[in-house]
């Protein structure tokens, strides 16, 4: 599962970048989707990496 949180935490950082870009209109041509759209997915990812970070572990507490 730390292969998957590594994953899911890059996207979820190049989703805020894409947001910084379509917010700051560097580049027209991204300006498809609205800046909320990534930010709110960049925001989804990392927490999802973040569940997954806190979720591999072990279970033994018994």
């Amino acid at each position: 599962m730390g292969m998957s949180a590594l994953i899911l935490g890059i996207l979820g950082g190049l989703c805020a970048v894409m947001g910084i870009i379509t917010a700051t209109a560097v580049i027209p041509e991204f300006a498809e989707l609205s800046w909320v759209f990534w930010m709110v997915l960049s925001g989804i990812l990392l927490l999802a990496s973040i569940a997954f970070t806190v979720g591999r572990g072990g279970g033994g507490y018994e």
